[in-house]
């Protein structure tokens, strides 16, 4: 009876844990697998990371071996926009439903990951699967403002707006500490300076960006985010840039001044 009433304990306690590892662990149809090795209490998780949030991230990479391809635990974060194609798909969704601190475990297939082209400069071979350990450092959500077209048909929508008593605003001269990324029209990839992990840093209106640019930054709040769209008579023309901006090609930016320099304090 003992014998009976220890086997019943265990296979319920057997059971839960079951249960409890299945919410910690999955593996999707398509090949992305998931494991948290690191979860964050229910009533400590004010907020999990969704499409649109800032994320700061650490994260390591290895091969199938363990070997380690790059990191960056410990040291200044990697920071992207989810949802917005900024890395790559995989890292997307594994990085979506996180809690500030949480660790997660990751193996991405090459579909997900650098695919046929896979990445010369990390020796990431032809749809080399990944392996990654992830942790969710800190994430950013926006309050969306305003949206307008100015007098030179430049459409600026304001993503992120700070309070008005809390703005320092940008003017002619200014120093700009910008992170943008830019796509086409058809949604094609351009630039980021995300990929770089560094600002891009310019005079404003002092002819060292296109004129929508300058005009796009113009009066924008120190941590103020925007989403522009800038013709090519303001942007690079009939000629464009070869070879990825083609002549005529209207530029859609996501921009945010991260460190504004006025001129009286240079």
């Amino acid at each position: 009876m003992r014998f009976l009433l220890l086997l019943t304990l265990a296979l319920v306690v057997a059971f839960v844990y079951s249960e409890e590892e299945q919410k910690l662990s999955w593996k999707d149809e398509d090949g992305l697998e998931i494991k948290i090795i690191r979860p964050i209490k229910a009533e400590k998780c004010k907020i999990k990371s969704q499409d649109g949030d800032v994320l700061d991230q650490w994260y390591k990479l290895s091969d199938k071996d363990g070997k380690e391809i790059g990191s960056n635990f410990n040291k200044k974060a990697y920071t992207f926009t989810l949802g917005k194609g900024q890395v790559i798909p995989g890292m997307e969704r594994a990085m979506t439903g996180m809690c500030i601190g949480e660790k997660r475990k990751v193996v991405i297939p090459g579909s997900l990951g650098f695919g046929a082209k896979g990445r010369d400069r990390d020796n990431i071979g032809e749809d080399q699967t990944l392996y990654y350990t992830v942790q969710l450092v800190d994430l950013f959500r926006a309050v969306p403002g305003e949206k307008w077209t100015t007098e030179e048909g430049i459409v600026i929508e304001q993503t992120h707006t700070i309070d008005a008593e809390k703005c320092k605003k940008s003017k002619a001269g200014d120093t700009i500490h910008q992170q943008y990324t830019l796509h086409l029209e058809d949604g094609t990839f351009v630039d980021s300076s995300f990929s770089r992990n560094a600002p891009f840093i310019f005079k404003l209106n002092n002819n060292e960006v296109i004129k929508g640019m300058d005009i796009a930054m113009t009066g924008m709040c120190e941590g103020e985010r925007r989403q522009v769209v800038i013709p090519s008579d303001y942007g690079y023309g009939d000629n464009g840039r070869e070879p990825q901006i083609p002549g005529k090609a209207r530029l859609y930016f996501d921009i945010t001044l991260e460190k504004l320099i006025q001129r009286d304090e240079l």
